[in-house]
């Protein structure tokens, strides 16, 4: 059976301590996966091994606090000219209010004596990862992380440029270790397509102005012709499952084998299906010696609107339990 991850996090914190918090497990997580005998040198973050002695700790289990004393005073790993930003998700360069609060943040694993998390060691992670090529499939989650990843990684290896091949929305590699690490946009990680009203037989259809077609058992071309290629591939989908994305009149709708699935699946049992469809597309696509991470969904980008609406995303500390309902459930408005 492949290897398919599911990590749970109980607080889970805002856009900028989530990425902190997904880099520290994936800076973690594949290197230690790997066969040591293929690493040219001991896996490392042995340190975490010493901090978490209990061979049981999960280290996707804990809680954050304010580590107040150190906050201001620790050094950044890369700065804003990093060339694998985009413009507008460049906080540094945006000069984003309470930089320093964010940075602040530790996160505490469950089982670990109480000891922070060990913080990320790039060249360490780089010389671990010689030679392989790592790729990260689904929406805006994934695509925020590579950017904050890549980042991170350059300052082990100064000569990284970018890489777009194999369809990669974006990508870098890395040649002092022959690293590639890239992005492949696939929101739904199913095929869908717009249609033309006319081709939906169904009694409402005039008050659509078209629908998507969702193939459940197909997987988006984006990805479905690399899953070969990477030793690892982390995936995600949620954050564009609901009706703020695809309202009433543009809705999507499911089908299978080719054929409308009758009676027709509300946009989160379709989820659910696709869910279903993929996981077992992955598990039969892809070589088993692949890594196979499958990454929580996202949060809502913004709070009290969209981008476009007067929506901001200034938050700075993790969210509330009773906040999870809100900022993760797809079926909740913005």
């Amino acid at each position: 059976m492949a290897r398919v991850f599911f990590p749970t996090v109980k607080l889970i914190p805002s856009i900028p301590v989530l990425l902190t918090l997904a880099t520290l497990i994936l800076f973690s997580t594949f290197p230690l996966l790997f066969p040591a005998s293929r690493s040219p040198v001991p896996p490392p973050l042995t340190n975490t091994r010493l901090t978490c002695r209990g061979s049981t700790a999960d280290l996707t289990n804990g809680f954050w606090i304010r580590d107040s004393g150190q906050g201001n005073h620790r050094s950044l790993l890369y700065d804003a000219s990093c060339p694998f930003h985009r413009n507008a998700w460049n906080c540094l360069r945006n000069a984003r209010d309470n930089m320093e609060a964010i940075n602040s943040w530790v996160w505490i694993p469950q089982g670990c004596g109480g000891l922070p998390f060990p913080r990320i060691d790039p060249a360490a992670f780089v010389t671990a990862m010689r030679g392989r090529r790592i790729g990260f499939v689904g929406d805006s989650l994934n695509e925020n992380f590579i950017v904050a990843f890549l980042c991170t990684l350059r300052s082990a290896d100064p000569g990284a440029r970018k890489w777009k091949r194999k369809g990669a929305w974006r990508g870098g590699y890395f040649p002092k270790f022959d690293l590639t690490v890239a992005y492949h946009r696939s929101v739904l990680l199913a095929k869908y397509k717009w249609q033309p009203v006319e081709q939906l037989g169904l009694p409402n259809k005039n008050v659509l102005k078209g629908f998507y077609k969702v193939d459940v058992d197909i997987p988006a071309d984006d990805w479905s012709n690399i899953t070969k290629f990477y030793d690892v591939l982390v995936f995600n989908t949620g954050h564009w499952w609901g009706l703020d994305k695809f309202p009433e009149e543009t809705p999507l709708v499911f089908y299978k084998d080719g054929n409308p699935i009758f009676p027709s699946l509300g946009i989160l049992d379709g989820l659910e299906v696709v869910l279903q469809h993929m996981i077992s597309y992955i598990n039969k696509q892809v070589p088993k010696k692949t890594i196979k991470i499958w990454r929580s969904q996202s949060p809502r980008h913004f709070y009290g609107g969209e981008w476009n609406q007067n929506g901001s995303c200034l938050l700075n500390e993790p969210l509330k339990l009773e906040e999870l309902d809100l900022w993760f459930d797809p079926g909740m408005e913005e």
